[in-house]
């Protein structure tokens, strides 16, 4: 990741992710004492929001190794992200007190996420996802206005032309590659994949920016 992204975009980033971890707080104040799954996650969430992973039962599941990280102490932690097939979560049911996942359902590819929503339900007590709103003006991975709105054909070739890409400098191969891994869902598709959730929309300049749901024990 380039450096002119890095100090663009983490400050910007950081501020929703100590906002978001503070949602999740609201939700249960007693978090922290629980036992997590943090799934498709990575450390500098945790990280950001100012939390221990030593101190804390906080499982990172993902599908690849995240870039090497240090804790709170600046010790490095490189081994903190536990692998898996993507489809199946290798727990029991209920095995957690919450999953809770960010910005991930709209990485996983259309046909595999009924299965990526049920594994949430059968092995969180309470779970809590969250994506980037598909009504916000500007497409969040890319810093581009309205570009998820256009023909995907059309906005796989412009989208090297936002922020992102001219911030990271990517090549033509890399930036199609990240494109055809991100798909936004409408909030009626989010809903769908979770039903009966409670729902909780973080807005920014009165557009909502992202989509939580939030599902508890027996609902």
């Amino acid at each position: 990741m380039s450096n002119l992204w890095l100090s663009f975009f983490h400050p910007i980033s950081a501020r929703f992710r100590k906002r978001r971890f503070a949602q999740i707080l609201r939700q249960d104040p007693e978090l922290l004492e629980k036992r997590i799954l943090d799934l498709g996650g990575s450390v500098h969430f945790w990280q950001k929001a100012g939390v221990d992973l030593n101190c804390h039962d906080i499982t990172i599941l993902n599908i690849a190794a995240d870039a090497t990280s240090t804790d709170m102490r600046g010790e490095v932690i490189a081994s903190s992200i536990k692998l898996y097939d993507g489809s199946t979560i290798p727990w029991s049911d209920q095995s957690f007190d919450w999953v809770i996942s960010n910005s991930v359902i709209e990485h996983v590819p259309p046909p595999q996420r009924d299965r990526f929503s049920s594994e949430i339900r059968r092995v969180g007590r309470n779970y809590l996802v969250q994506t980037p709103a598909y009504a916000f003006p500007i497409e969040p991975h890319f810093v581009m206005p309205f570009l998820h709105w256009l023909p995907r054909p059309l906005a796989r070739f412009v989208a090297g032309f936002g922020l992102w890409g001219l911030l990271q400098r990517r090549k033509r191969v890399d930036t199609n590659a990240y494109f055809d891994e991100v798909n936004l869902l409408t909030l009626k598709e989010f809903r769908s994949f979770f039903p009966g959730a409670d729902l909780s929309v973080e807005r920014f300049a009165g557009f909502p920016k992202s989509y939580s749901l939030i599902g508890r024990c027996g609902r």
